[in-house]
């Protein structure tokens, strides 16, 4: 476990690690990224630098830059960027149904706190003809992050695609890095099935955030990115926030 994720025992290590409030341009990078970095792009960058090149090729060249990182990057070769009904299908078989169950209990759970939240439009009318008021609409569509990678987190694409179910967004994409076998991990397509996702993406890292902000020949620009995921990804939202919205750019927490 330890070697998954890093545990925190007092609040000095606290203060000098997670509490330290540095900004994304101060993270340590270790060798190994570094030469990762320098392997792909034939030149040491900072991972700034990294990110505003993909995410210029993933402007300029649609869904060829996409399929052309997920070779470089994750080592995976796929034939099409969307994952197939089949595919959603044969992940929920092979998927341990006590698991299913608990994925549904937890989407009800979020389900359920989030519509005692639902706010609606309104009006109020003064005597003399004069009005106040306020109308709430849905943003027409949200682009999820779902990390892949050793750890899937089916949780996390819970909290993202539920709350925006229940506020009546009509459609909902999902992003998410293939593995070298050309597939997303079966937790990340089960959890998006039971969240009411409507189209699931082989893409991830930097790649992914530019598909969802400026569109491809096969993933819809969306006008709102939610969700966790890597320095690169949280560096890829910081550059695109303002062409299109964001939830935020979650750091490492200390709570389990």
């Amino acid at each position: 476990m330890s070697e998954l994720i890093r545990i925190i025992r007092d609040v000095a290590q606290a203060r000098e690690t997670v509490l330290a409030r540095r900004s994304w341009d101060e993270v340590e990078i270790t060798p190994a990224l570094q030469a990762g970095i320098a392997r792909i792009f034939g030149e040491p960058l900072s991972p700034d630098q990294a990110v505003e090149r993909i995410l210029a090729d993933v402007r300029e060249k649609g869904d060829a830059a996409l399929l052309d990182y997920n070779r470089r990057i994750d080592s995976a070769v796929v034939d099409q960027l969307r994952v197939s009904e089949d595919e959603m299908a044969e992940a929920w078989e092979r998927t341990d149904p006590e698991l299913c169950q608990a994925l549904e209990t937890a989407a009800g759970r979020i389900r359920a706190f989030h519509l005692k939240q639902y706010q609606q439009s309104w009006i109020d009318w003064d005597d003399a003809g004069g009005a106040l008021g306020q109308v709430i609409r849905p943003i027409q569509r949200v682009g999820l992050y779902a990390p892949g990678g050793r750890a899937p987190y089916p949780s996390s694409l819970l909290m993202a695609a539920v709350p925006a179910q229940v506020a009546g967004v009509p459609e909902m994409v999902v992003a998410s890095p293939p593995g070298p076998d050309g597939r997303i991990a079966d937790l990340i397509l089960v959890a998006a099935r039971v969240g009411g996702v409507d189209a699931v993406y082989k893409v991830g890292g930097a790649q992914a955030i530019g598909a969802l902000a400026y569109g491809t020949e096969s993933i819809p620009r969306v006008d709102k990115i939610a969700g966790p995921g890597s320095l690169f990804v949280m560096l890829a939202k910081r550059r695109v926030y303002g062409q299109v919205d964001i939830d935020g750019l979650p750091g490492p927490t200390e709570t389990l």
